[in-house]
């Protein structure tokens, strides 16, 4: 699948908000549509692209790999987590160029808030916190 082809049918924050409250057509975006949003994207694209995590359900994990060639290439000591504030730090600043612009690209909000859950899920693994019942 192009990459064109795979923008084409990632549901977008508004869609999937549609999708979910289909009865509430025309209201606002709330920021509990855009972390759906994001954690359909991340499901998706585990989907498209990467294997088990462990659970038998395919999730986007490819941060680990990636910062491990990046630190072999260019002799840094990132972690996982830091290559996740990374890419969020990337959607802020495209945001912002947008705005500024008066433009507004909803996949910046669902890629930062998609990167800020996948961040934070890599700081609890890296210091052993579990979910408590």
């Amino acid at each position: 699948m192009s990459a064109s082809n795979a923008k084409r049918h990632r549901p977008s924050i508004a869609t999937v908000a549609a999708a979910i409250t289909s009865a509430n057509a025309g209201r606002p975006v709330t920021a509990h549509d855009v972390l759906t949003a994001a954690s359909h994207t991340i499901n998706q694209r585990g989907q498209q692209r990467d294997s088990s995590a462990g659970n038998g359900a395919p999730q986007e994990r490819s941060m680990a790999a990636t910062v491990a060639a990046f630190n072999a290439i260019e002799g840094t000591s990132l972690t996982e987590r830091q290559g996740w504030a990374f890419m969020q730090t990337l959607k802020l600043v495209r945001a912002a160029a947008s705005d500024r612009n008066g433009h507004f690209n909803p996949d910046d909000a669902l890629d930062g808030a998609a990167y800020a859950a996948l961040g934070g899920e890599a700081a609890a693994a890296a210091a052993g916190v579990t979910v408590q019942q």
